[in-house]
């Protein structure tokens, strides 16, 4: 079982193509990545890239909005999205096969005949201004930015590039004429890198891709203006006034060499290695943090810039961690087995890709190969740096009050701090080469209890094996807080397993846990019993637990809270992919093993409106409505899944499109724990959670009359895209999540072929009884930032 190797193809106008095929994939995955990011714009305008990136959204010449990009791949069940980079924009979405090249085609008439109406950039404006808002606060961004201030002058990464109403002169002609230049000069063919996967065959996709892109004009102007220097260093060590103490480190580095990409990622593997004689484990031998996080800032040709979080450690163990770090680069730089470790690493990485998305994968596509030997160079000469100290930066942060810092975008409270002499650190590292989870047979931490298992063989071409776990947690409190325990307890298993491809995904609800894992069938039985006596411990160690990242995220890891399931002393699984070996192993490694029992199926409460509040800090509020089936038959899942498959769109367009409350949104037909209904979530800078409620309840009252006028074509177009979405899977992974979902909510394996034969006898008048259903509010859950109205 293997992805083939990907294909690539360089068109005459200067495109790049590149192609793998995914034979089990039942979606194609598509990445147009434009090499113009914000660093490209004119410096008057900040956030001008990441305001046409939204632009391009908003109608093209040949497809008006609602026949775009995002209204054709979401009709059809499918995602799209689009980022901004400092050097880059991506475009990507994923959607059925068969669909392919109606999306390129859309994709391709937005991205280089726009229509750029003004009415629409002063709406969408409001937009970025909003996000603005939320990342000016965001935690991370202000981390990020102080960071990007001790570069060297005239650098990119020091500026605050988010555009707001005072940057995007919408209203200026020399606005408009910037704006139109940008897109001229970067969004043609020259400058894109198309790459998609499958399960098609590579030259297939090459075809379909060259017959739209090929037409393309290739006129390229070349950017010869040089890349500013990020060294010397401004300041080493500064200070940011703030709500928590913590300590950071920065990184900025500039080597010889035209890919960093392949040496960052062998760097960043090491770093985070909790292996005895790696930096996490000496780092937490001298106390000096618990966790070790690295992530990559920047990087465009020689330079990068990466961030290094000590979760637990002070300000005044800064100087420490930095001589900590150095004295692992000096160590580790010239070792005789970092050929061995970017082998594993190598090993790893293909592991990894087998498990990933069509989507996920076309996106790694954007990359590069390398080869070893220039990698270990540019390594070498990363560690080399590192050793040195001249690119590190030391922030800290503290609630000392701070005087503002003349930062480009956005005001922060900064200072810079004396530099000080480095501190000598004494340690003996070590550069581990091995990985015990590969080994079949390897030891495990205990033997697992009594288990209800359930194996599904795996499809011909099926791809990675899913295993899935339900169980009990020893403990009381809060489940958010019970939820973090685990996780951190379970860290290093958990990191070790995702170097391996082994997704997983914890989580904890009232009547115990749930847990998807993703990988490579030989890995999940000894994977499993490592990290399920972990879960099954009792929970009594104390934990810092902070919410953290976007609020609307941060309520949907809380959702399953809202939705109980039938209590288990037994471990439960299910599986499909695992061979008659795997299972053997795993029967081996349980006290006794009995088939896996079915669950009631979930049944409402008629409660009214059940409404939880989750205070968050932030101005931002956030809710999150969850309407629950009245039952469980196939006719009435089927009158629901197709509303919602109706409402997603419009939802969207009225709520973010023409009152504009918000920017994060979506809504459709969701399963949560055992319970299957309408999702509607929304995180909004400009009203409460009450406003949102009564935005969501008034968008819903208004969708009777466009259902009685509904056409038979936009009845049609959704009925398709459920078709695809209820036929049997073609992957492991999702016949899996499938057959759990159906046992999770006390459904029979049949129940998915019953829903799409009642999507056959559907009718409009059904659809216009089921709006009368949600609308009676019988069993609605709400999960919100805030409080309902007062009654």
């Amino acid at each position: 079982m293997s992805n083939q190797a990907p294909v690539t193809r360089r068109l005459a106008n200067g495109a790049e193509l590149r192609a793998q095929q995914q034979p089990w994939a039942q979606q194609a995955g598509v990445c147009l990545r434009v090499a113009a990011g914000s660093h490209d714009e004119p410096p008057a305008y900040p956030g001008l890239a990441h305001f046409l990136e939204h632009l391009l959204f908003l109608g093209s010449r040949n497809y008006p909005v609602d026949q775009g990009l995002m209204a054709f791949v979401q009709r059809h069940g499918g995602l799209v999205n689009a980022s901004t980079q400092a050097r880059h924009t991506d475009f990507v979405c994923e959607l059925p096969a068969e669909l392919l090249q109606p999306a390129l085609t859309r994709l391709l008439d937005m991205l280089c005949q726009p229509l750029l109406d003004i009415d629409a950039q002063l709406r969408e404006r409001e937009v970025l201004h909003a996000e603005y808002q939320a990342r000016s606060q965001d935690v991370n961004c202000r981390i990020d930015h102080a960071l990007g201030q001790a570069l060297a002058v005239d650098h990119r990464c020091s500026d605050f590039l988010a555009g707001d109403r005072n940057t995007l002169l919408v209203e200026s002609e020399a606005f408009q004429q910037a704006l139109r230049a940008y897109h001229q000069r970067h969004y043609q063919a020259g400058h894109m890198c198309l790459s998609l996967v499958g399960p098609q065959a590579p030259e297939q996709l090459l075809d379909i891709a060259e017959a739209l892109l090929g037409p393309l004009p290739g006129a390229q102007i070349e950017d010869s203006r040089p890349v500013a220097d990020l060294l010397p260093l401004r300041a080493s060590r500064l200070s940011l006034q703030h709500d928590r103490p913590a300590v950071h480190l920065g990184f900025a580095a500039q080597v010889d060499a035209c890919q960093l990409q392949a040496p960052l990622e062998l760097l960043l593997d090491t770093l985070h290695d909790p292996a005895s004689g790696g930096l996490l484990a000496g780092l937490r031998e001298r106390q000096l943090c618990r966790q070790l996080q690295v992530r990559e800032l920047y990087r465009h040709q020689g330079q990068c810039l990466l961030r290094f979080d000590f979760p637990g450690a002070t300000t005044e163990q800064g100087p420490a961690l930095r001589a900590a770090v150095q004295s692992w680069a000096a160590q580790l730089q010239g070792h005789e087995h970092w050929p061995q470790r970017l082998q594993g690493h190598q090993q790893a990485v293909a592991l990894r890709l087998l498990g990933l998305s069509s989507l996920a994968l076309a996106q790694h596509l954007q990359a590069p190969e390398q080869e070893n030997d220039t990698t270990l160079r540019s390594l070498a000469a990363l560690l080399g740096q590192l050793a040195q100290g001249d690119g590190l930066i030391e922030l800290q942060c503290s609630q000392r009050t701070q005087s503002e810092w003349p930062a480009t975008g956005l005001a922060l409270p900064l200072q810079a701090l004396p530099a000080q002499a480095p501190l000598p650190f004494e340690h003996e590292w070590q550069l581990c080469c091995d990985e015990l989870l590969l080994d079949e047979r390897g030891s495990v931490s205990a033997v697992l209890p009594l288990a209800e298992l359930r194996h599904y063989p795996g499809q011909p071409e099926g791809g990675p094996a899913a295993l899935y776990w339900r169980g009990a947690f020893v403990g009381s409190g809060d489940m958010t807080a019970i939820e973090a325990a685990l996780l951190a307890r379970s860290a290093d298993l958990r990191w070790r397993g995702e170097r391996l491809g082994i997704a997983s995904q914890l989580s904890v609800h009232v009547s115990g846990w749930t847990l998807a894992l993703r990988g490579a069938a030989a890995l999940l039985p000894t994977f499993s019993t490592q990290l399920l006596p972990l879960l099954l411990a009792p929970v009594n160690e104390p934990v810092e637990f902070t919410s953290q990242g976007m609020l609307l995220r941060v309520l949907l890891q809380r959702l399953p809270q809202l939705c109980e399931l039938p209590a288990t002393s037994n471990l439960q699984g299910l599986s499909v992919g695992l061979g008659e070996r795997q299972q053997a192993r795993l029967a081996e490694l349980c006290t006794a093993v009995e088939p896996l029992a079915g669950l009631p199926p979930a049944s409402g409460t008629w409660r009214g409106v059940d409404w939880h509040e989750v205070s968050q800090p932030g101005a931002d509020a956030a809710l999150l409505l969850f309407c629950p089936l009245p039952d469980a038959t196939a006719p009435t899942e089927a009158a629901w899944r197709v509303l919602g498959q109706l409402l997603q769109g419009r939802f969207y367009q009225r709520l973010r499109g023409e009152l504009q409350l918000g920017y994060a949104l979506f809504a459709g037909f969701r399963q949560v724990l055992g319970s299957r209904g309408l999702l509607f979530a929304l995180q909004s800078p400009v009203c409460d959670a009450a406003g949102i409620f009564a935005h969501v309840r008034a968008f819903l009252d208004e969708q009777r009359s466009l259902l009685e006028g509904l056409d038979d074509a936009t009845l049609s177009g959704a009925l398709d895209a459920l078709q695809a979405a209820l036929s049997p899977a073609r992957s492991n992974q999702a016949r899996a999540e499938q057959l759990w979902h159906l046992y999770l909510a006390g459904l029979p394996e049949l129940h998915p072929q019953q829903v799409l034969q009642a999507l056959q006898a559907l009718s409009t008048s059904d659809l216009l009884r089921t709006h009368e259903q949600l609308l009676l509010a019988r069993d609605w859950r709400v999960l919100a930032s805030g409080a309902p109205a007062p009654v």
